[in-house]
């Protein structure tokens, strides 16, 4: 009995002890429990360093944009202040925005005027025009401003108006516009300069109020201009030169405004056709272009 009591404890050492190798070789699990605890460990390890990453990402994605937005913005300042300009440039330019001529053909502008008691406009949203971008920095643009006779500064140098309203032109001063504008067309395909070389085109014959680019219903440039001299001899003067005016080489077609609606009327689009267009925009006959009589207050 007793031999047989030493034996069986061998035995289950035996067994025990080949349990052992076993284990690893089987895919699926006599023991499972040890397994088990490795991939909880294994994915605690795992779980870890995508946390970092997420944190590290957070950080880099928070700060690499920062010091490139400020670099842009540092650049762009930079760009503004090294601007050169004329403050009579400036002066000249938002002059005619709000003078009598352009106002109230302008849309956006004539609404924006009528939408205050005041008339005000915002100085940052004339600097974003495109012929004002040139202009830079706006602290500049306000301080060439503040030295018209024709506009007033807000005091803190955010808004910009005429000093006196606007109001609408008499017949008689209808018929004198009229009378001392002219009609010029050959001056080929649009340029990006185009507008800014025209005026300094026709301001070599008299001072100009106004240069319009005239435009088909598609927007496309008509090769041809209207043009409103300051002064009613400068505007005949133009029309009866003996030698007829050159752009680029090309001689241009030209005649007085009223020739010109005449010549219009009695043969529409020299061809005889009779094309409706649409009204251009005019605040003071347009009626969604704002309530008139408070600009007068």
């Amino acid at each position: 009995m007793a031999d047989e009591k030493e034996v069986k404890p061998v035995e289950q050492v035996e067994e025990k002890t080949e349990q052992v190798p076993t284990n690893p070789e089987s895919t699926e699990a006599p023991a499972t429990e040890a397994p088990a605890a490795e991939e909880k460990s294994e994915e605690t390890k795992v779980e870890e360093p995508k946390e970092e990453t997420k944190e590290e990402t957070k950080e880099e994605t928070k700060e690499e944009p920062k010091e490139e937005t400020k670099e842009e913005t540092k650049e762009e300042s930079k760009a503004e202040e090294a601007t050169d300009f004329e403050p009579t440039e400036v002066i000249k330019q938002v002059e005619f925005y709000f003078s009598d001529s352009n106002l109230p053909k302008d849309k956006f502008l004539w609404r924006t005027v009528q939408s205050n008691t005041e008339g005000w406009v915002s100085i940052d949203k004339i600097a974003s025009f495109n012929r004002m971008k040139k202009f830079r920095p706006v602290s500049k643009v306000v301080e060439a401003l503040r030295t018209s006779e024709f506009l007033d500064v807000s005091e803190n140098g955010e808004l910009v108006k005429r000093k006196n309203p606007i109001l609408p032109p008499s017949d008689s001063d209808k018929q004198l516009r009229f009378q001392r504008s002219i009609y010029a067309k050959g001056f080929g395909e649009e340029t990006p300069s185009i507008q800014e070389d025209l005026e300094k085109f026709f301001n070599q014959y008299g001072k100009v109020n106004e240069v319009r680019l005239r435009r088909d219903d598609n927007k496309k440039f008509k090769e041809s201009v209207f043009v409103e001299f300051a002064d009613l001899e400068d505007a005949k003067k133009f029309v009866e030169l003996s030698e007829k005016p050159k752009y680029n080489d090309n001689e241009l077609l030209i005649m007085s405004k009223p020739a010109y609606v005449e010549m219009k009327a009695n043969n529409e689009n020299f061809g005889g056709k009779n094309n409706q267009k649409k009204r251009k925009f005019n605040g003071f006959k347009n009626k969604r272009g704002g309530n008139f009589k408070r600009s007068r207050k």
